[in-house]
């Protein structure tokens, strides 16, 4: 079944995740032994209820996700559990919904038929032209970052005076809010993305997408891990040094 979890503070939420990726390792062993036995019914009749569950593991961390942050929108969009690789794979606090397309291309390309190809590039371009709405509605947020107010507020050094505070607060607030409405749109495509994707697929082909993101989920932390040790080994030494 998929992982269950209580919510909790940001500080505690890296063992969550590092639960959640030993979960994960875990599907992703059960896609690959199903995916390769394909043709025997009763593993045929379990990949329903394995997609379902893999589903609901991605399901359950972004709702944790959400919970433990307490919907800080600053920290979704930059979270401090993850490696600096995985960060930069971030799209508005999560996958980039049209990166789904090429890794359908290399793990089940070949296994489409030209009607599953033609739904899929509709979606494709759909999809994208979604994302691009996203993107200017983010640009814009961003854009007021730039405001007056918060510009005069930064040449003073980030003091304000009487009567300011509480200005700059509702115009702090204002930001995050519009952030997270960002976001929560960007969650929402991520969502329908997949399963549209999914309703043109077959079973197999399903199974076999679900594989080969897992995989690269868990490619990119291990070698992200790896990376952030090397640099923090060579910023020790020149310190040392």
């Amino acid at each position: 079944m998929a992982s269950t979890s209580t919510s909790q503070t940001p500080s505690n939420i890296n063992p969550y995740y590092e639960n959640w990726l030993i979960q994960l390792q875990n599907f992703l062993e059960k896609l690959n032994a199903i995916s390769s036995s394909y043709g025997d019914e009763e593993e045929e009749n379990k990949s329903s209820e394995l997609v379902t569950q893999v589903l609901d593991h991605y399901q359950d961390y972004y709702r944790e996700k959400f919970n433990s942050t307490n919907r800080d929108v600053l920290l979704l969009v930059s979270p401090p559990w993850y490696t600096s690789l995985e960060k930069t794979f971030l799209w508005i606090a999560g996958f980039k919904p049209s990166t789904l397309f090429p890794t359908i291309n290399y793990s089940i390309g070949s296994e489409l038929t030209t009607e599953q190809g033609e739904k899929l590039k509709r979606l494709k371009a759909e999809t994208k032209r979604e994302e691009k709405v996203i993107e200017k509605g983010m640009a814009k947020v961003q854009e007021r970052v730039a405001a007056p107010p918060i510009i005069e507020l930064m040449k003073r050094g980030g003091t304000v005076v009487d009567g300011e505070a509480t200005d700059l607060e509702s115009i702090i607030d204002g930001l995050k809010n519009s952030m997270m409405s960002m976001v929560e749109t960007a969650e929402h495509l991520r969502g329908s993305t997949v399963r549209k994707i999914l309703d043109i697929l077959r079973q197999k082909q399903a199974v076999k997408l679900l594989a080969a993101v897992a995989q690269f989920h868990l490619q990119a932390r291990k070698l992200g891990l790896q990376m952030d040790i090397q640099r923090t080994e060579r910023i020790n030494e020149d310190f040392i040094n």
